[in-house]
Order: structure tokens, then C-alpha cells, then sequence
């Protein structure tokens, strides 16, 4: 089975205008840019033009699942009678405003809870890396050893897959063995962080463990006149509980 990304959040649980960390951080700013630079810039028309960000809510695969009868290969095989394995694919996407701050760094997080029969862990995650040009039509299956690997297009005898129809500078992945993941997107010569981001986990799960749950997270920083401004989701009473959920269940 090939899954393609589809080009934009099919279902999403999280949408607003981004927020600083703080009710002060944009009078601060506002405040030091005046001093340094002599620039009276309004903090409302600030606020207005921070960016929108959507979160999607998780898809998820029994790895099972995706093979043919028959065509699982032995040494996954081995694998899975060990643990359950699932791939998961998160997404989110980036709507700067006219005349608004431009993202200059962002990171998507990814918090994995513990059950009764043990930890989930990332096995494996994609994109990992992409430093320089733009990737079009990029497929992506899984090694002997349940590990990603992109393949060349047109090969034959694939059970599985995942086809990106485009993969965008610069990406980097963290946390391959451990409970906590994030992709870190910079911003790159031609390529603005905007529009819909994709990324897949290859989640290893106790065996049997039910629920998995996960915490989503999001952060950025803006840069307004040469000074760099955090900014999360939304207010954090809010998005705790909305962010919080089971992958499955």
C-alpha cells in the first residue's frame, strides 16, 4: 500500500493565530526597537500580523495493515513479535499574514506517554534531513530492518510506501529511540516556511500497550527588525487539552 501526503490538513483540531509567550514579550520588544532604532512601531498592529498556524489530527497505521497477505518481510516479522509497530503521520501548516512577521525558525513537537506495560519510542522518523534543494516526488518505504528509506521512482516489488510530492528546506528530526520527537523547519534562500508540513513516525509500542497517548506541541520565532519574538499556539489552559490525545486507542 502507498500512502500519499495530501497537499493540505484534511482534519483540524487546532487553528488560531499564533501568541507570544507572554502578554510582555511584544511590549518589550516594542519598547526596545524604539530605543534602539527610534521606530515607534504599534503592539496591536504587532499582534494582528503574527502568523496562523493549523494542527491536524494524527493518522495512524498498523503496520500490519499495510502489507499484502504474505508480504510482511521475515525480519519485521521478528520484530513484531516483540512490540507493535505503527506508522503515524502529524501535520501542521504555517499562514503568515499580508504585511505580517515572516517565520524564521519553527519546531513541531511530539510528547509520548508512558503506559501500564511500558514506553513508546520513535523508531524511526521522516523527513529527518533536508538541507538544500526542494525535493519533488519523493517516495519513502521501509528497510529489512523497519527503518526509512527513500527509493528511487518507478522501482518495482514494494509492499509499502509513502510518496511526498514535495519535501522543503530546511528540515531536521530529533528524538529516533526516545519519548520526545520534534522537527525543527529554518528558514531557507527561496524557500519561506508556509503552507501544510507533513511528517511521519515509525512508532514502536509495547506489545498490546492500548491507549498510546501523545501530547502536540508547536513553537516559532518571528523576526521583527533583526529582534526574534517566541511565539506558541495559543493560550496554554486551552491548547493542553486540546493537544493532548490518544494515537491509539
Amino acid at each position: 500500500m502507498w500512502l500519499r501526503t495530501p497537499e493540505s490538513i484534511e482534519k483540524v483540531i487546532w487553528e488560531a493565530p499564533m501568541e507570544p509567550l507572554s502578554d510582555d514579550a511584544i511590549d518589550l520588544l516594542v519598547r526596545d526597537i524604539k530605543k534602539r532604532e527610534r521606530i515607534i512601531i504599534n503592539s496591536d498592529e504587532l499582534k494582528n500580523g503574527l502568523p496562523i498556524i493549523s494542527i491536524g489530527l494524527p493518522e495512524v497505521w498498523d503496520l500490519v495493515d499495510l502489507y499484502p497477505p504474505g508480504g510482511l518481510p521475515q525480519s519485521m516479522k521478528v520484530r513484531l513479535n516483540e512490540s507493535d509497530f505503527y506508522i503515524v503521520r502529524f501535520s501542521c501548516s504555517f499562514r503568515p499574514k499580508p504585511n505580517g512577521c515572516n517565520i524564521d525558525w519553527a519546531r513541531f513537537i511530539v510528547q509520548l506517554y508512558p503506559g501500564d506495560e511500558g514506553q513508546p519510542i520513535a523508531f524511526d522518523l521522516y523527513p529527518s534531513m533536508v538541507t538544500q534543494e526542494v525535493k519533488h516526488n519523493v517516495k519513502v518505504t521501509l528497510s529489512p530492518t523497519i527503518r526509512f528509506q527513500e527509493v528511487e521512482a518507478g522501482l518495482g516489488c514494494i509492499n509499502f510506501g509513502i510518496e511526498y510530492v514535495e519535501l522543503n528546506p530546511i528540515i531536521s528530526a530529533n528524538g529516533v529511540g526516545e519519548d520526545q520527537i520534534s522537527w525543527d523547519y529554518h528558514e531557507a534562500k527561496g524557500s519561506k516556511i508556509q503552507g501544510s508540513r507533513l511528517m511521519h513516525m515509525l512508532l514502536k509500542v509495547p506489545k498490546g500497550m492500548k491507549p498510546v497517548v501523545a501530547r502536540l506541541d508547536l513553537i516559532a520565532d518571528v523576526k521583527i527588525r533583526e529582534q526574534f519574538l517566541r511565539l506558541i499556539p495559543g493560550k496554554k489552559e486551552i491548547t493542553a487539552k486540546t493537544l493532548r490525545l490518544k494515537l491509539i486507542e
